[in-house]
């Protein structure tokens, strides 16, 4: 009895000994996204970023003014904004890039693999130390009553007793916090409620203010939403704040993975404000601490004043502002200064909008901004504070108040005021112009990285170009454009190689060739091909086969695949048909294309030798002889001219040798086909079309039928697979019809066969003069444009808008000091607008110590100190997979004891997806060790390279050579072979069909024309 009298009387049981625990701060508990302090209740909401590059004054006066709106609903209630930063989440973007990268090709031995490749873009990204920005808004609920008090001390008894009693006062709230979850909701802030991730983020920042943010989120078990008061320990255990008397900063220490870590921080407070212009002239006011190279925390605690509250304190404002115009215009007779006159301009507004009665964004507000920066120390604290001051220079007055340790406690939840000093009245319309939520949102969190953002924020851009078919339903159209030098090709190759690596498969038509060095790379040769079509079989660019054939299994999804089918195979016969004629009209001499017989005639004789894939323009030549002997004389006069622009020797590409097999039937497998046209002569751009020589309008058709032959590997290939054609010079194919076909085909069967197409070309309105263009495009880069027209046209592709300025910053992209004769390899800047809403101007970086090789393949600076001593290129030339082995042979393999052991071993670590090399740094990749993982053979510097002529005339003794030959292959496509030819990855030698053989490129380090 004794024992059980004892219980009643309230004695703890053996164990429950001790004072009871009670947090270090004001906050009592958290419930989803509500808090609770001992006399308030807040809501906690996380706001969505707001884009604020490249749109116009409107359109940011529109942002503003449904920001201002949303804070005069909340008229009454205490508001506590918090801006903080998170570490870019890279470990989420590695596993999302990894398990998007569907079908990737398998790794070569001695070459970068997958996981040294995922590997070294998590260090790399690591290493740059970007972060995102968050903005917190806690909008207050209600405030405390005695009884809320008194329940929530009796809550350990009334849980046990009345366990609804206890949550009694979140029920009778929780039409409120419905009713303010509507109201941020809405556009301007588009506010969701906090998560409990969100919520333990954002008290680890608040808490342990200025220390390393962690890399990885909060960890929150599944299903918790609750931290009751002895759960808040979690937070403040661990943390402290010291200050000396009269210190600058403030001391935070706490632990990061068991180890002691200290901060000093400085607290500063915005002061007076001159009238920012805003979107006019100025920022966003709290967007400028972006700029920064530091973290900068921001807190403001902000009261949204009732308007009876209001009304009698901006009644004393007019008359003061009167009494002070008065006393310059009468007392004097003096003009009153322009800024006491734009106060009278202000005051005649707001008595109308007293008169008229407040409406929510003539609500008025008051309120204290706070900002926090860290150092390692005092002096870098105190130094990075001062970097704060001079940015806000001259028209804001940043102060930095004592007390730093009260101010600091200001950023935790539910902490009061440190002082009321330096309290700052406005409107909310004012309050709003800050746009805390600002920010560069461009790009998504699953595809390659292409570089990062160059404006107020600096963050990552990685982009997928297949998120727009695949889950968008888009268009997979993208523009590249920019002037020479912009970095249009190295752009081009950067995401051909790094979506090569994620599975992705490219077709590239590159005249030039720079792009041909991915073809080497030793990660990506045994499943590439380079062709020269200048070099290749007669008649790989007949216009009659570049067209593919549908096949029936595409339209297997259509009501009536039948009939879908057969519509298609019309179509294409009609392309193949409209495509000769515009060739073969091309390649007669302007006078006589432009005459109207010419055009009938050319057409009669098309129509007669149909639109079948076996066709060829030999059969059009036939059948205007047969037309000329029917009296048809000027057919006869067409077919004298075609017939001498077929001795033409790059003519002969369009008529096909019959004896030779079709070396496209059995090349589908390849990832990687580089089409070039080294020595095709292109009229220069803009120039009529009557200045055009022979070989130039020669060289405008066969880059119109390769660019045909680029595409019908689309057709080819499974129409799920993701897919790439990246098209160089299209400015030439907006000039002739069926290149304006070819690009409207692209852009409109893109999403149906999961393609993303990339055209690049110097000028947007190239790409603009192809009808309906602009409204299929997807996605768009722009480099640096100087041309005023050029610039606008670009705007218009980026969708943006037009004569606010935005034409100047096109022609500051890539800024290069003037007197500075070092080679210019400094990364390109572009306006990168991704599709779906985002436009910012980015910066592309390749400069990760893993894609090195890949930087220097891509470099297409000149350089005189790459030619070896005697004056010999040491770089050979590629052959076509249809054209024979060079004559000298092949230097013999390395030796494989010259091999140093690169063998890879799985490693245990911060839980990323990533294998490190045994002795991580001990062994370097060379370059030979790159030529031999990729299966091609080595021409030594002193071998004899023979110059186009000198080719041309092999050609003509080709017989002559064949009869020298003790054992003459049977025919060009089937090359000799030696035992001594080292076999690639994939078992075949050099010279089988599709092999690459090459020279490893020894160039100087450098990434120009990026």
């Amino acid at each position: 009895m004794a024992v059980a009298e004892g219980r009643r009387r309230g004695r703890g049981l053996a164990g429950e000994g001790g004072s009871s625990y009670s947090p270090t701060i004001a906050l009592r508990s958290i419930d989803g996204h509500i808090t609770r302090t001992g006399t308030q209740v807040m809501a906690w909401y996380r706001l969505a970023a707001q884009a604020w590059s490249f749109r116009s004054d409107s359109q940011r006066e529109v942002l503003i003014r449904q920001v201002a709106a949303q804070m005069g609903e909340l008229q009454g209630r205490w508001l506590h904004l918090r801006v903080t930063t998170r570490p870019y989440p890279v470990h989420m973007w590695a596993e999302s890039f990894d398990q998007n990268a569907l079908g990737r090709m398998p790794d070569v031995p001695g070459a970068l693999g997958w996981d040294g490749f995922l590997e070294g873009e998590q260090r790399h990204l690591m290493g740059l130390s970007m972060s995102d920005k968050e903005v917190f808004l806690g909008v207050e609920v209600s405030g405390r009553g005695m009884l809320d008090r008194w329940v929530e001390k009796a809550a350990p008894v009334l849980d046990r007793i009345a366990p609804s009693a206890v949550r009694a006062e979140l029920a009778a709230v929780e039409s409120e916090v419905n009713h303010l979850d509507v109201v941020v909701a809405n556009s301007g802030m588009d506010a969701v409620p906090a998560s409990a991730e969100d919520m333990a983020w954002l008290m680890h920042r608040s808490v342990a203010l200025g220390l390393p943010a962690p890399r990885g989120l909060s960890s929150v078990p599944r299903g918790i939403s609750r931290w009751e008061s002895e759960d808040l320990a979690a937070f403040t255990e661990g943390v402290d704040l010291h200050q000396e008397p009269y210190a600058p900063t403030v001391q935070v220490v706490g632990r990061m993975r068991s180890q002691a870590v200290s901060r000093n921080v400085a607290v500063l407070s915005v002061g007076l404000m001159d009238g920012l212009r805003i979107p006019e002239i100025d920022d966003p006011w709290m967007q400028h601490s972006d700029r920064l190279p530091f973290p900068v925390e921001w807190s403001a605690r902000i009261y949204v004043r009732r308007p009876e509250d209001v009304t009698g304190e901006l009644q004393r404002q007019m008359g003061k502002v009167r009494s002070q115009i008065r006393h310059y215009t009468h007392d004097h007779d003096l003009d009153p200064p322009m800024s006491l006159a734009r106060q009278a301009d202000r005051v005649l507004e707001v008595e109308d909008e007293l008169t008229s009665g407040l409406t929510q964004l003539n609500t008025r507000l008051y309120g204290w901004w706070r900002i926090a920066v860290s150092g390692r120390d005092e002096a870098e604290a105190t130094t990075r504070a001062q970097q704060v001051v001079d940015l806000y220079r001259p028209k804001v007055q940043i102060e930095h108040p004592e007390a730093q340790y009260r101010y600091a406690r200001e950023f935790i939840p539910g902490e009061p005021l440190a002082s009321t000093a330096y309290r700052r009245r406005g409107s909310v319309t004012w309050a709003a112009a800050g746009v805390p939520a600002a920010t560069a949102s461009v790009g998504d969190r699953r595809g390659i990285m292409l570089g990062e953002t160059c404006t107020a924020t600096r963050r990552p851009v990685a982009w997928d170009p297949w998120l727009a078919q695949e889950v968008r339903r888009a268009s997979g159209l993208t523009a590249i454009v920019g002037g020479l030098g912009s970095g249009k090709s190295f752009l081009t190759g950067l995401i051909v190689y790094k979506t090569l690596r994620a599975g992705a498969r490219w077709t590239v038509l590159d005249p030039s060739g720079p792009l041909a060095e991915l073809a080497r790379l030793p990660e990506l040769a045994p499943f590439s091909r380079h062709i020269n079509l200048l070099r290749a079989d007669p008649g790989i660019l007949n216009p009659y086969r570049v067209v593919a054939e549908p096949r029936p299994d595409h339209f297997s999804d259509e009501e009536d695949p039948e009939r879908a089918w057969r519509r298609e195979r019309s179509l294409a016969a009609a392309t193949r048909r409209r495509l000769v004629l515009d060739v073969l009209s091309g390649l007669l001499p302007y006078e006589i294309s432009r005459q109207p017989n010419t055009r009938i005639v050319l057409l009669r004789a098309v129509r007669e030798v149909g639109g079948q894939p076996d066709r060829h323009p030999g059969m059009v030549i036939e059948a205007l002889r047969r037309h000329a002997r029917e009296g048809e004389e000027h057919a006869g006069v067409v077919a004298d001219f075609l017939d001498e622009r077929r001795e033409l020797p790059q003519a002969a590409l369009l008529f096909p040798d019959e004896t030779r097999d079709d070396p496209w039937q059995a090349d589908r497998d390849y990832r990687l086909t580089v089409l070039t046209m080294q020595g095709l002569s292109l009229p220069r751009p803009g120039s009529p079309r009557e200045e055009w020589t022979d070989n130039e309008s020669l060289g405008v058709e066969l880059l119109n039928l390769a660019s045909w032959l680029t595409q019908r590997t689309i057709y080819d290939a499974d129409r799920n697979l993701r897919k790439g054609v990246a098209l160089d010079e299209t400015h030439f194919l907006s000039q002739v019809p069926t290149g304006k076909v070819l690009i409207d085909r692209l852009a409109r069967d893109s999403r149906k066969f999961n393609v993303r197409a990339l055209f690049a070309s110097q000028l947007a309105g190239d790409l603009l003069r192809v009808s309906g263009f602009a409204s299929l495009v997807n996605a768009v880069f722009v480099g640096r444009t100087d041309d005023e027209e050029a610039q606008a046209e670009a705007l218009r592709l980026l969708r943006v808008p037009t004569d606010v300025g935005y034409e100047q910053m096109l022609g500051t992209l890539s800024p290069r000091p003037r007197h500075d004769d070092r080679p210019d390899d400094t990364p390109r800047q572009f306006i990168f607008a991704d599709g779906h809403g985002g436009v910012e101007k980015i910066r592309i970086d390749l400069e990760a110590p893993h894609v090195e090789h890949v930087r220097e393949a891509l470099d297409t600076n000149p350089d005189a100190s790459r030619i070896s001593s005697s004056g010999t290129p040491v770089v050979a030339e590629i052959q076509a997979p249809d054209e024979p082995a060079p004559l000298p042979s092949a230097p013999p393999p390395v030796s494989e004891a010259a091999w140093p052991n690169t063998g890879w071993s799985d490693v245990d670590g911060d839980d990323l997806p990533t294998r490190i090399g045994p002795g991580e740094g001990d062994h370097l990749l060379t370059g030979a060790d790159r030529m031999r993982a990729g299966g091609v053979t080595v021409v030594p510097a002193e071998a004899e390279l023979l110059d186009d002529e000198q080719l041309d005339l092999l050609d003509e003794l080709d017989e002559g050579w064949h009869e020298d030959l003790a054992d003459p292959p049977t025919s060009p496509a089937d090359p000799p072979t030696s035992p001594a030819d080292p076999p690639t990855s994939s078992g075949a030698r050099p010279g089988d069909p599709g092999v690459v053989e090459a020279a490893e490129p020894q160039v100087l380090p450098g990434e120009g024309g990026r």
